[in-house]
């Protein structure tokens, strides 16, 4: 408000300044990077899956091998890539309360993976307490999704592509909870992984702007 007219309408900026103060210590390349390495998780997976396709007829093939290593891969840079998400997150929209999920989905992800890899085929061919365990892990995994994916929906004034992927983790989320739906949950969650593709993408865009400005 002008002090010399108190009259006067109260003057606000027309452009958000804190955004490029939110987006320090970020540069464009590192978002562009980080949105295509999220897509390069999503080809990983669909290899992945389709070499454990033809992998179950020839058990020791090479198929059931690539896709064992790309899974692995693929699981490593998911959760890197989350990790990543956090810290943007909490830079750009001030969001609180991503650690717990996300420390639990990494830690239950690497879990659920080495168990694949310790215990392989004995955990759907022997009922016990393998197999127990290892769905256990895949529950557990799927709530903390869940729990994530409530935690972004909270996130206030988010790009449309964060609220996009907030709601692909709460279906997929709960279907992983589920446990009977896990093959069907890949389909959301894969969306989710391409919606924060989108929300990197974005973030460059923001900064991008910013530094022209």
């Amino acid at each position: 408000m002008d002090p010399n007219n108190p009259y006067a309408a109260p003057q606000v900026a027309l452009i958000d300044e804190q955004a490029p103060r939110s987006l320090a210590g970020w540069s464009v390349g590192q978002l562009q990077l980080l949105a295509w390495l999220s897509l390069a998780s999503i080809a990983m997976i669909l290899v992945s899956l389709l070499a454990v396709m033809f992998a179950a007829e020839q058990p020791g093939s090479l198929s059931e091998r690539v896709g064992d290593w790309l899974g692995l891969l693929s699981t490593v840079l998911g959760c890197y890539l989350l990790l990543r998400l956090r810290t943007f997150l909490e830079q750009r929209f001030a969001a609180k309360g991503l650690l717990i999920p996300i420390a639990l989905i990494i830690v239950f992800s690497l879990l659920a993976e080495g168990l694949d890899w310790l215990w392989g085929d004995a955990i759907f061919t022997e009922l016990g307490w393998k197999t127990l365990g290892f769905f256990a892990t895949i529950m557990l995994m799927g709530v903390m999704t869940l729990w994530l994916g409530i935690v972004l929906l909270r996130i206030a004034n988010p790009y449309p592509a964060l609220r996009v992927m907030a709601w692909m983790e709460i279906v997929g989320g709960g279907m992983f909870a589920s446990v009977v739906l896990v093959v069907v949950a890949i389909i959301p969650l894969l969306g989710g992984t391409l919606a924060m593709a989108l929300v990197f993408f974005r973030g460059a865009r923001e900064l991008k702007g910013n530094q022209a400005a």
